[in-house]
């Protein structure tokens, strides 16, 4: 047995412990569907077709949204590829997962987060098949809403955030499950349409107790084409430099709370991100299963534009 996979099993006793369901009032929250290894691959559409998500920036740092497939030059190990699927974010379905970190380090921000919320489940979801996840970690990982295109059923699921779960708590242990988070939420099935993935972490970026690693978060997101846009919340506690990696390495990007900046404001440029995406996706050459390969998405469209993709993917296991 790999040691990936022997990982994975460990941590899914671990997390399948502390999954449980809270007697409150409905929706309750439940289990995350973890995968069996983290080489599954959890990319639908096609294994022989790699989605990539864009947003193109001019120089001031506004979205620019009139550019064709023509306009972009795309390569996968240093090598041209053709762009064999291209379309407009805005006209896909989105799949978001909403994360919100609750330990102790968080909870002077969760009445914010909540307040902020409420405004950003409607403003994201604006299709009919857009859907969102809602999830809380701490030493724990905690599905409060499942995956679904009820902007109502969301926003009510807001309210677990400040209840108590200690009874679900690992015994004797603190801690911040960052990195497993991101793994067992990269996981769940974001179904068969090509559209539009995205993470929006709410947290300090610190991490204590993952048995998954900051690499290995950020390849299960790769591997599902999931842009993570991270918010750093913290009065200079935890680690912005991690949600910087997390965000840059998967094509998202990484805001912080300031004085100056308010949550809603952040939520705000997050959905406009969203909305103006480019959606392409192209063949790749044959390929060892689990090997990682470089992408260079750029846009020929003027040298003051700059594109916002991930970095790279890994050849599904198909097994």
């Amino acid at each position: 047995m790999s040691s990936n996979r022997l990982l994975a099993l460990v941590l899914i006793a671990a997390l399948s412990a502390a999954f449980a369901q809270t007697p409150a009032k409905s929706p309750a929250p439940t289990p995350l569907p973890v995968p069996l290894a983290p080489e599954t691959a959890t990319l639908k559409v096609t294994t022989k077709l790699v989605a990539v998500s864009a947003i193109v920036r001019d120089n001031a740092g506004n979205p620019v949204t009139n550019l064709t497939r023509g306009s972009f030059l795309l390569k996968q190990d240093g090598k041209p590829q053709s762009i064999d699927y291209f379309s407009l974010g805005s006209s896909l379905p989105l799949t978001l997962a909403l994360m919100v970190d609750t330990s102790g380090s968080q909870r002077a921000y969760i009445q914010d987060e909540i307040a902020a919320s409420r405004v950003f489940f409607p403003a994201m979801l604006t299709r009919p098949d857009d859907r969102a996840v809602l999830v809380q970690f701490d030493s724990t990982i905690l599905q409060l809403v499942k995956l679904t295109t009820n902007k109502t059923t969301l926003t009510h699921g807001l309210a677990y955030l400040t209840q108590p779960h200690d009874d679900i708590a690992r015994p004797g242990r603190g801690g911040t499950l960052l990195y497993d988070a991101i793994v067992a939420v990269s996981h769940l099935e974001l179904g068969n349409q090509f559209g539009r993935r995205a993470m929006v972490l709410l947290t300090d970026g610190g991490d204590n107790g993952s048995r998954f690693s900051k690499k290995d978060a950020i390849r299960e997101a790769q591997r599902a084409d999931i842009m993570i846009y991270t918010v750093y919340y913290s009065n200079g506690g935890g680690d912005e430099g991690v949600l910087r990696d997390l965000s840059r390495q998967t094509g998202g990007r990484e805001f912080a709370v300031y004085p100056s900046g308010s949550l809603s404001q952040i939520f705000a440029a997050i959905a406009s991100d969203l909305r103006q995406s480019y959606e392409l996706g192209y063949r790749p050459p044959p390929s060892n299963p689990n090997k990682y390969h470089k992408i260079d998405l750029t846009t020929t469209a003027g040298k003051s534009l700059t594109v916002q993709a991930r970095d790279g993917y890994f050849t599904p296991n198909n097994k």
